[in-house]
This record gives C-alpha cells, sequence and structure tokens, in this order.
C-alpha cells in the first residue's frame, strides 16, 4: 500500500487486506492492520507444520512492479501501487457487501444474488490478481526476451512485460495490444455463471496462488470452472462448460463438506508452495492437501 510519496519497496502481490480476511484475527475489533496473523503452510514439507506469521510479511517482492529508466533509476515511482490500492479499496467494500447479504438464509433461495456490477468487479478482480503474481510477470519477460531480444536491452523488457501483464500505465481501448493479454483472460469467463458459497464456521482456505481456474486447454472459448475463496467465510465460483449447465445462475449457497473438499484441493493444486488459513489445518485437510502433494510429485 502506497504512504505518500515515499516509494513503498516491499510490493504485496496477494494484498494484505486479502489475506486479512483468512487471519485468525478477522472480525475481531480493535485489531491494528500490521499486527494481523495468518498460519502458514509449506506444501515441500509433507507432515504439514505450520506457523503463525504477520500476514505484513509474507507475499511481497522489493520493487515488483516498479518500471526503471536506462540509468536505473525508477520511473513513476508507486504507480502502480496506488493502481493496486484502487482495486484493494474496492474489493474491501464489495467483500463487506457480499457479507452482509451472505448470511441471510432467505438469500439462499435468490434466482440473482450478484448485481451485475458485483460480477464484473469480482471478474475484473480475478485477473487483476493472477497478472500481478510475480510468476506471470517472470512469464512475461521471458516470453519478452525470445521476441524481442535483438531490439530491446534487459531493463526494457522488464518494464514491457509489466505494461502488458498490467496495463494501468494510460488510458486504454481494446484494441491496444497492451490490452491483449487482459482480454485474452477475460473473454472466457464473459458467459460464465456466478455461485457464492458461504461458510458459517470459517474453514475456507487460499494459497499463495488464490485463483484456481479449469480449463481443458488454453486459450478457450470458455473456463471449466473458477474458484476463488474471497474470506475464510466465502467462497467466489464461476461456472462455465458442463459446470453451467448443472447448477442455477448467480446464487447463494451454504458450505458444505464436499466443498471445502473441493476448495482445499483446488487451491493446493494451484498454489506455488504455500496455503494460508486462519486455524490450524484439521486431520481432514491434512489428508487433502497431502493427497495433492503426492499427486504433485507423481507428475
Amino acid at each position: 500500500m502506497p504512504n505518500g510519496d515515499k516509494i513503498t519497496r516491499k510490493q504485496h502481490y496477494i494484498p494484505q487486506v486479502y489475506l486479512r480476511g483468512f487471519s485468525k484475527d478477522y472480525l475481531r475489533e480493535n485489531v491494528k492492520n500490521d499486527k494481523y496473523q495468518i498460519y502458514c503452510y509449506e506444501l515441500d514439507d509433507k507432515m504439514l507444520p505450520g506457523r503463525l506469521v504477520p500476514i505484513k510479511s509474507i507475499c511481497y517482492k522489493i520493487d515488483l512492479y516498479e518500471v526503471t529508466g536506462e540509468n536505473g533509476d525508477i520511473v513513476m515511482p508507486n504507480h502502480l501501487e496506488q493502481v493496486f490500492s484502487y482495486f484493494e479499496k474496492s474489493f474491501s467494500e464489495y467483500r463487506r457487501k457480499l457479507e452482509n447479504k451472505a448470511f441471510i438464509s432467505s438469500n439462499y433461495k435468490t434466482n440473482c444474488f450478484l448485481t451485475g456490477e458485483e460480477k464484473v468487479f469480482w471478474a475484473t478482480y480475478i485477473i487483476v490478481q493472477i497478472l500481478r503474481i510475480p510468476q506471470i510477470i517472470d512469464l512475461a519477460e521471458r516470453i519478452g526476451e525470445e521476441f524481442w531480444k535483438d531490439y530491446l536491452n534487459d531493463k526494457q523488457i522488464k518494464n514491457v512485460a509489466r505494461m502488458f501483464c498490467l496495463p494501468f500505465f494510460k488510458e486504454m481501448n481494446e484494441e491496444d495490444k497492451e490490452m491483449q493479454v487482459f482480454a485474452s483472460l477475460f473473454e472466457p469467463m464473459k458467459n460464465m455463471t456466478f455461485g457464492i458459497g458461504a461458510d458459517t464456521k470459517s474453514r475456507i482456505i487460499t494459497s499463495d496462488k488464490p485463483v484456481f481456474i479449469n480449463a481443458k486447454e488454453f486459450p478457450c472459448e470458455e473456463y471449466e470452472k473458477i474458484i476463488f475463496p474471497i474470506s475464510s467465510r466465502l467462497c467466489l465460483y464461476m461456472f462455465g462448460g458442463e459446470y453451467k449447465k448443472k447448477d442455477r445462475k448467480n446464487f447463494l449457497f451454504p458450505i458444505e463438506e464436499s466443498d471445502l473438499e473441493e476448495i482445499t484441493k483446488s487451491l493446493s493444486v494451484s498454489a506455488f508452495n504455500k496455503i494460508y488459513s486462519n486455524h490450524v489445518l484439521s486431520k481432514m485437510e491434512r489428508r487433502y492437501i497431502k493427497e495433492i502433494i503426492n499427486e504433485r510429485k507423481s507428475n
């Protein structure tokens, strides 16, 4: 989060406001933002011992989003951090909207749970979250090096990779080349349907790659399913392909054990290495995660 004119060196790719929703301190009163803690589990340790860590100390890289000039000086300091602060403020507001209506039992019967505005926000937020991950930016740099190494130096390639992954440096329209990556991710979402799962027991986990996308191939006309935990109490689903034929459109539903299993396994599949939760993992959760660890090792 930007701090006035001071450059933010530790730039979080999983926002702290997001992680606070999975903290053991979430919904407690009078907890300062820098005091929130979360349980962290590393997938390369099959024992899954877990440790309680401050949210401010995880999921960041130094100067991840900065672009530099020929002399190496940062150009437009904190520009992307300012853009992300807008998304994160909006995230907090839209999450609050969901919390205010997701735990009203009569809303399980509604056939139009999310407004059109909410659907657009959540789809957009998911794409931005995907594109701000360091591994995605690194991939863009590697691809850029293949195509531009005869024309651009290393600094320029890094800058261009950020501009294509995160097209927020100037006013854009659909025809701009910088919008191609964003559009390629958004297009398969356009006709997907939405569901919001609510868990009154606050058992939903997340990871260091908090968006799970099921697609038979990519690029594709439509994703099969997207799972995005919003907090330990809320999980957003998007359904495409055969899945959207089986479920209602734009609905609220109570999280059951089978849903928790799917969320836990899906987030373990998508994770780079770390799982985060507001609680010490149960035996059942550990079993789900270890199944995925074993599958990852065998592949």
